[in-house]
């Protein structure tokens, strides 16, 4: 017996409706890893030129450690901090180095934004304490490697 101020159900279930509503859901969830996969940090172009800049003299472990601080950094939305592209002669600098560490460069910072090893332990910062002494902002951190003549920090 139908009443007439009972509400009917706007539509029936049927097994069909089930498909259709767990398509639907798995299509988001798709569409939300790819969002998440094109989220990751992006190096700059040039960053290459600033590892040369910065760490060349220290071979391919201390340049490979030197990109994971720019990653750590760029992942934690820090600058960049890379005060070796600011360099007037860098391109010149560059040249004098060899193609060889062009090519080293442009295959760590390919390595460290696509793999997740980081060999400074989330470091944000480094400095070559050696001889430049110990910087005022080092103070407030803590030590987390020694590679190289680089020692790395990251924030308390």
């Amino acid at each position: 017996m139908n009443y007439p101020l009972q509400r009917q159900p706007s539509w029936n279930f049927n097994p069909r409706n089930l498909f259709y509503i767990l398509l639907a859901i798995l299509i988001l969830v798709l569409l939300m890893v790819r969002v998440a996969r094109t989220s990751e940090v992006i190096p700059p172009d040039n960053l290459y030129k600033g590892l040369i800049g910065e760490a060349v003299s220290e071979g391919y472990e201390g340049m490979y450690a030197v990109a994971c601080v720019y990653r750590n950094r760029l992942e934690k939305g820090m600058p960049l901090g890379c005060v070796a592209l600011k360099r007037r002669d860098l391109d010149v600098f560059i040249q004098t180095q060899g193609k060889k560490y062009e090519i080293m460069a442009k295959e760590i910072v390919y390595k460290v934004f696509t793999q997740t090893n980081d060999v400074t332990k989330g470091a944000t910062h480094y400095e070559n304490i050696e001889r430049f002494g110990i910087p005022r902002w080092a103070k407030s951190m803590v030590r987390t490697v020694k590679i190289g003549e680089h020692t790395f920090y990251k924030a308390k």
